[in-house]
């Protein structure tokens, strides 16, 4: 039997064997067994390359859509340095102040006409409530930044199932002139229509007419309109006292679709036709006063 010693020489031999064939035929010549065992600097293992770090992805717009909105309505004031109120249909509305547009309530009175255009953002954390952030505020064309001097709101008298009552009608602005609307109605001054909130196929459009216009032309256009609807006929005097007292012009014709009326009036030097529709339905009754009230009230500036 030959010594333990000698075999675990043997076995050493073949591992050192072994790793010179694995680590390549095509390296270096191989080092002698008794030379002190070194590290070439290019043979140390070099770290893995770090993962490059995200590069962050753009934010979404602060307020998602920019679509521009446009509306008119009545200078409030200044609710602090950065906002503002304006009456609208909707009622009185805050608005904030865009970019550059600190200086722009300067140049105005409370209670001025406006033209303003704006875009809403939705508040964080909250997505159903909206900021309204103004991008243009001017006094409406005509204006003359003194403000109408008129009151935000009024107490109009009308007849009501044969009741004479009084109620709270708002200011609201129209082309070049203004009227006061009662709460179940609403006014729409970019088409110069009055109409029932509840059902607004109930409606009265106001048209300006020129400084030089023609009442019996005016007449011939009122009889063909109306006779599409039925018979036409002219009021006059007392018949008028429960529409426009002070018309030049009022016709009427009714039919199976209902009511309509065809007005000429005159205020400050100013014309207008008043083109009525009162279907047959559940408000044929209430709507003429609430509306002939208002239209009786329509100045011009």
């Amino acid at each position: 039997m030959k010594p333990r010693h000698s075999i675990s020489a043997a076995a050493a031999m073949a591992v050192f064997l072994l790793t010179l064939t694995a680590c390549g035929g095509n390296g270096p010549s191989a080092v002698p067994t008794d030379a002190p065992a070194t590290v070439s600097p290019t043979a140390a293992i070099s770290p893995e390359p770090s993962a490059p770090e995200p590069s962050p992805s753009p934010s979404a717009p602060a307020g998602g859509e920019t679509q521009v909105i446009k509306g008119t309505g009545v200078y409030n004031g200044q609710i602090d340095s950065h906002s503002i109120e304006i009456q609208t249909e909707e009622g009185p509305v805050a608005f904030e102040l865009g970019a550059g547009m600190e200086s722009i309530p300067e140049t105005l009175n409370e209670e001025d006409q406006v033209v303003f255009e704006y875009v809403e953002k939705a508040v964080s954390g909250d997505a159903s409530l909206k900021q309204r952030i103004l991008t243009k505020l001017a006094a409406s064309e005509g204006e003359t930044g003194k403000g109408t001097g008129l009151p935000q709101t009024k107490q109009l008298e009308l007849m009501l199932e044969g009741s004479r009552e009084e109620k709270t009608a708002t200011l609201a602005p129209g082309d070049g002139y203004s009227l006061y609307v009662f709460d179940i109605l609403t006014f729409d001054s970019a088409k110069g229509r009055l109409y029932l909130k509840a059902a607004p196929d109930y409606y009265a459009d106001i048209e300006k007419l020129p400084s030089d216009f023609n009442l019996d032309a005016l007449l011939v256009e009122g009889r063909e309109e109306l006779s599409k609807t039925g018979e036409v006929k002219e009021l006059k005097g007392q018949e008028r006292a429960s529409h426009l007292s002070d018309a030049r012009l009022l016709l009427t014709a009714s039919g199976n679709g209902g009511t309509r009326k065809y007005i000429v009036t005159e205020t400050d030097g100013q014309g207008y036709i008043i083109r009525m529709n009162i279907p047959y339905g559940d408000a044929t009754e209430g709507f003429p006063p609430h509306a002939f009230a208002s239209l009786n009230t329509l100045v011009n500036h």
